[in-house]
């Protein structure tokens, strides 16, 4: 029977796996990025148990994880709707609307570092880049707030509440604010260096996120990448190492993350795996009986065929209640292949293997299991 499943495989299902894996593989990237990967996987979870209920022809049960799997869905647009609607806002065929507006973000910060810089109020503020920081720092205060000098200065006054944390930008947002970073344990830091610092140069130290850190005492911008902090010298030039940090694809960073991404890849194929072997391996409880024609193929060159015994077979076709419904049983068909026949009677027996199904539908019985077909020379046969 596996055998029988495996020979049916078409080119078709090997598009909807494909097609099945990748999709699965964005939603567990994305919900990795977003801290939604628990949620991700239960409606996976629960979608394979829908199936594998439906299989069992547990309808009530598979009623029951159906409604879950909607409700769960709903819980995910409504609680991560603005990171569905920033992950919504990266897709861009040409890149230009993207590559611009990253420069206005940029530009803003700049101006908002420098500002603060000028009138001697400390800041600290963080770009994410690939990395996820979710397990790097606390939540902090979700804002999810457009990037403007405006807001970017009003957040580290010293009457905000949320002044001596961090301002997290992420997808050319303000995600979050009040965010507490880990604090760098290099033991070769500058003297000069107070919290704010070492907090700044702790982050860049385990992702690839930037962090400018703006000194309360002596006025001063620093941008931190990596294990390097730098002084910046005035705004043009902290828009333009900005913008070069963010353009720029490092390849130490792309070594430390293919093994993480690879896993995140096998994991969408083995999930993809699961949900295909439910929905089409599993032995099916229902079955049809389905009246199809007998189609002759591979008639030898110079013969014709004069007659056939049956132009039709019934068979017993098993499979899923849920395959019964979406599939096209309109194509099936017997094929018989005429290469080795004769001139004259030629008995050809039928099989489960002569009728082409779909995937995941298997013949359990079919009627007649053999059919009369004669062949006439065609220099012989009557004319008009």
């Amino acid at each position: 029977m596996a055998m029988l499943a495996i020979s049916r495989f078409h080119w078709q299902s090997a598009v909807d796996f494909l097609v099945l894996a990748v999709a699965l593989y964005f939603l567990l990237r994305w919900s990795r990025q977003t801290r939604a990967l628990r949620l991700a996987l239960s409606i996976l979870a629960l979608r394979v148990a829908a199936l594998l209920a439906r299989q069992l022809d547990l309808l009530i049960t598979s009623w029951v994880l159906d409604a879950a799997t909607v409700i769960t869905i709903l819980a995910l647009l409504v609680v991560f709707q603005p990171e569905l609607r920033r992950a919504f806002m990266r897709f861009d065929i040409r890149g230009r609307p993207r590559q611009r507006e990253q420069r206005s973000a940029l530009s803003a910060i700049s101006t908002a570092a420098w500002s603060l810089a000028e009138s001697r109020c400390g800041a600290l503020i963080v770009l994410a880049r690939k990395d996820s920081l979710a397990e790097l720092m606390t939540p902090g205060i979700p804002l999810n707030g457009q990037i403007s000098p405006e807001v970017l200065i009003a957040i580290f006054q010293k009457g905000s509440p949320v002044h001596d944390g961090a301002a997290v930008i992420e997808a050319d947002v303000i995600a979050r604010v009040g965010a507490i970073l880990p604090l760098t344990i290099r033991t070769d830091v500058p003297d000069q260096y107070g919290t704010r610092h070492r907090a700044g140069m702790g982050l860049a130290e385990r992702s690839d996120a930037l962090a400018i850190v703006v000194s309360e005492e002596r006025g001063e911008v620093t941008l931190m990448s990596e294990t390097r902090a730098r002084l910046v010298p005035d705004r043009d030039a902290l828009v333009t190492a900005l913008t070069a940090l963010s353009d720029r694809s490092e390849p130490v960073r792309r070594r430390t993350r293919r093994l993480p991404q690879f896993g995140l890849q096998a994991t969408a194929v083995a999930l993809a795996a699961l949900v295909w072997g439910v929905t089409f391996l599993f032995p099916g409880r229902s079955v049809q009986v389905r009246t199809v024609p007998v189609e002759l193929r591979n008639v030898p060159p110079g013969l014709i065929v004069s007659g056939q015994s049956s132009a039709t077979l019934q068979v017993w076709l098993r499979g899923s209640q849920f395959l019964f419904d979406t599939v096209n049983l309109g194509s099936v068909a017997a094929r018989c292949d005429l290469s080795a026949a004769h001139e004259g009677v030629n008995v050809i027996p039928l099989s489960a293997e002569t009728v082409d199904t779909p995937f995941g539908i298997t013949v359990e019985a079919l009627a007649p299991r053999q059919v009369r077909v004669q062949l006439l020379n065609a220099s012989r046969a009557p004319s008009d």
